[in-house]
Order: structure tokens, then sequence, then C-alpha cells
């Protein structure tokens, strides 16, 4: 599609139909919705700005490598145990098999903490068990988004209980085809025993208990 539309546009160029006066009215509406100075000129920043628009941020990007590295991780012994779930709860593994509690939300303020580490930079929001909660943390330490602008390293949250309830599921966005509306997440602790850290894959047209869309 993309091709396609740099073919068209050159051809509008070409015959003189697509003018420095759209070219100027558009890099205008960019920098008004991208925080820049609008001046209406397409400089390097506002180059850069636009170059970006498809990637996540610096955090993002690494919190999502993180998650990519620990597919395949996650309950063993029991529901909600495990070494691996205990360290996601920040505890020391103690060998039993109880129940730790629910790790979804654990696990993305765990990709979170140890990107930051990665990146020596500080955590710019709290952690929390809590899968609504830790989403709209990251939205008012960055921002809240929504389809078509979905990004990698973003997070998603699904309300999972009665409506205004705590109860949710997280996870994190590794891709949004906006052609198609299917969202690719990476998630822990979806499904029975032994759940996983596994890829997924949404309709958002079907999203009915969507939550929210938060980006550091």
């Amino acid at each position: 599609m993309s091709a396609e539309a740099d073919v068209y546009n050159q051809g509008q160029m070409d015959n003189g139909n697509l003018t420095l006066f759209h070219i100027r009215k558009m890099t205008q509406f960019w920098q008004e919705h991208h925080g820049l100075l609008v001046d209406g000129e397409c400089g390097p920043k506002t180059q850069s700005s636009i170059e970006s628009a498809d990637k996540g941020s610096e955090l993002g990007m690494k919190a999502l490598e993180v998650a990519i590295s620990w597919i395949g991780e996650g309950e063993e012994g029991g529901n909600n145990s495990g070494e691996f779930v205990e360290s996601l709860h920040l505890k020391q593994f103690d060998g039993d098999d109880d129940d730790d509690g629910a790790w979804c939300a654990a696990f993305v303020s765990s990709c979170f903490e140890k990107a930051c580490e990665e990146l020596d930079i500080e955590m710019p929001f709290k952690r929390s068990g809590g899968a609504k909660l830790v989403m709209k943390r990251i939205g008012k330490a960055g921002c809240f988004v929504s389809a078509p602008d979905i990004r990698p390293g973003d997070v998603v949250a699904w309300d999972r209980g009665a409506v205004g309830s705590w109860q949710g599921h997280v996870g994190i966005v590794e891709r949004y085809d906006a052609s198609s509306g299917i969202l690719h997440t990476i998630e822990g602790n979806v499904g029975r025993y032994p759940s996983k850290v596994r890829r997924f894959m949404h309709d958002m047209s079907k999203q009915t208990r969507l939550e929210g869309i938060s980006r550091v």
C-alpha cells in the first residue's frame, strides 16, 4: 500500500496537483498535533517526528524486547506459581507450589523495570499488580492512544470483571496491522495452568471490553 501511495503522490506532484501549498498545510497539521513549532517548514525535527511515527517509544521497544525474551516462561508446580512467577512479584523463590496471585500486570511491570535497568533510566511509573492500574499509570506518565495510532511497546488492558471493577488483564503490543485491524500482543497469565508467556492476536473490531491503551 505504501509503494502504491508513493507512486500516486509522485504523479500528483508531477502533474502539479500536489503543490507546496498542500505540503505546507500538511506539515502544519502534523506539527500542531505532535508538539512541534507550527511554522509549516518540514525541517529535521519534523522529518524525524514523521519518520518515527510507526515506531514505539525507546522504553516501550526495550520492554517489548524483554517480553519477547520471556516467551515460554511461566507457571511451574501450580497455578500462579513457580520461580519465574515469583520473580515477577519480586519474591524470593520458596520452592512451594502455592498460589502467588495473578501475574499479567506483574509481567508487564517487570518488563518495563528490566528495560529501565538496561537503558539506565528511572522507572517513569510505579509498578502495579493491577492490570487496569498499570495501564493507567503508564498513560499518565506518557499518553493514552487508540487505533490506528497503536505502536510496538504500547500497553493494552481489558476489563475482566463487572463494569467499574478492578479486575482486568493487560499485555504488551508487539505490532498492529491497521489494514486488517489485528492487534498482536505478548501476554502472560492467560488460560489454565500451566500458563506461559506467549503471543496472541486480537481483532480490534470485536474488542467490546477494551479498557485502554497507553504508551510511555
